[in-house]
């Protein structure tokens, strides 16, 4: 077993008998450690972290976006923040997906200008990384069709429309997906257009992609209308029908689904949605969309405890430490509000641990409220302007230092000698600059639209 004390002891006796090649090691550490922090550490935005604390500037404005819908933004020690709040018959309110696909990204920006939304936020949490890059990890429904299933019994926000009027439910809440097939009997489904995992049966829909990205070690059962018309053992990544969807089972679950169904048979996906309140099973049918995030930050007015947090999966760095935040919050007659907490400069994080923010939904007179993805990802967009950050007034004159950098750029300066680039660039790409803004590509946001 290893021993830390031990293995301490050992190194402290290398050093006290050999000091120069301690040294020499130490520094030869120190200067890895170095070269690695300047390629990796923003050294140029360290200036601008602590210039956020020491911004004197204050302000909190209030402005009518349209009727029904106002803007308040309150600027406090370098933290921005800002609370859209919208009377449920003002707006409709729906998610959209990036890319109108199940995997992906795209920027708020762009999905908002898409669509020609009047406002936009961003959404729930999603992978970063790998061949799944952008799909939805928590609940995701959207116009009646589940695209993603609730994280670890998560909250969410579900959203629907009656007599005109935006009406808003926010809960834990967990899927139950089975395959009924013709005998009668279930096999139950672990979850859709994802990674399909070991010993997992997954559905993959036609909003997810063109096939199903899947490895050849397991089955594929396609479905069209209801009705199995083909079975693929062992080929993997199958082209996913337009009018039904693919079955794709692995392990214990490729022998159950080969056992249990053949080309022909006809099937059906039953779906039960799992509240925490008992009861409301029928009314989380009935919601239209659903967007999950987590934790939850207020329940009839009441804050739950860190541990709850931690019971959604949510560890103590995330949920103890100052980030940037994207929530949604309701009051008792169906005001929604939709509030971002970042910093005011783009490119900082500043925000608010989530125990002070379930403080401010009270304060701002919510009874429910639920924490969405944050960070890097947190941003409102009104009319197209980008409004999590602070707009520089082009009426102020510009500092002592930039005004005397500015002049110092303006000297004459030699001719640069231009050499040809013989080497070509990878893969005969052209290099796109990146835009300057803040937040990054985002999987999934919440639209709002002014209605007419």
């Amino acid at each position: 077993m290893f021993d830390i004390t031990y293995l301490g002891r050992r190194c402290f006796r290398f050093i006290k008998r050999h000091p120069r090649i301690s040294t020499l090691v130490s520094l030869l550490f120190v200067f890895c450690l170095g070269i690695w922090a300047g390629r990796v550490i923003q050294f140029s935005k360290i200036t601008d972290y602590f210039r956020s604390y020491t911004d004197p500037e204050m302000s909190d404005v209030t402005k009518s976006v349209v009727d029904g819908i106002t803007h308040r933004q309150i600027l406090d020690n370098g933290v921005l923040t800002n609370i859209l709040a919208i009377s449920p018959d003002a707006a409709d309110i729906r998610p959209y997906r990036a890319l109108s696909a199940g995997i992906g990204m795209e920027s708020l920006m762009s999905l908002a200008q898409r669509h020609k939304a009047l406002a936009a936020i961003n959404g729930g949490f999603f992978e970063m990384a790998g061949t799944f890059r952008g799909e939805s990890v928590g609940a995701l429904k959207i116009d009646g069709e589940w695209v993603s299933e609730p994280e670890q019994g998560r909250a969410v926000i579900g959203f629907r429309t009656v007599d005109g009027k935006i009406e808003s439910y926010i809960d834990r809440i967990a899927l139950r997906q089975e395959l009924v097939l013709s005998s009668g009997e279930t096999l139950a489904i672990d979850g859709m257009n994802r990674h399909r995992g070991r010993n997992e049966l997954i559905i993959y829909r036609p909003q997810f992609h063109a096939v199903t990205l899947t490895t050849p070690n397991g089955v594929e059962v396609v479905v069209r209308n209801g009705e199995v018309t083909g079975i693929y053992d062992r080929q993997g990544s199958s082209r996913i029908p337009a009018d039904g969807y693919i079955l794709s089972a692995s392990g214990k679950k490729h022998g159950d689904l080969l056992a249990h169904i053949k080309a022909g048979d006809t099937v059906q996906i039953r779906e039960t949605v799992i509240p925490e309140r008992v009861g409301d099973s029928n009314l989380w049918a009935s919601f239209v969309h659903i967007i999950g995030g987590g934790p939850l930050l207020l329940r009839d007015g009441v804050a739950p405890s860190t541990q709850a947090y931690e019971r959604e999966g949510f560890d103590q760095a995330f949920h103890s430490f100052w980030h940037p935040r994207t929530a949604i919050g309701k009051k008792a007659d169906g005001t929604l509000l939709f509030v971002t907490i970042t910093a005011a400069e783009a490119g900082v994080r500043r925000g608010v641990m989530l125990p002070r923010l379930s403080e401010l939904f009270l304060e701002w007179g919510a009874t429910d409220a639920l924490n969405l993805d944050g960070g890097n990802s947190s941003m409102l967009i009104i009319r197209d302007e980008i409004v999590s950050i602070k707009q520089k007034d082009s009426t102020k004159p510009e500092s002592k230092d930039r005004l005397q950098s500015t002049s110092r750029d303006k000297r004459p300066q030699k001719k640069a000698i231009v050499q040809k680039n013989t080497k070509p660039a990878r893969g005969n790409r052209r290099i796109r600059p990146m835009p300057q803004q803040q937040g990054r590509a985002i999987a999934d946001a919440i639209l709002i639209f002014s209605k007419p």
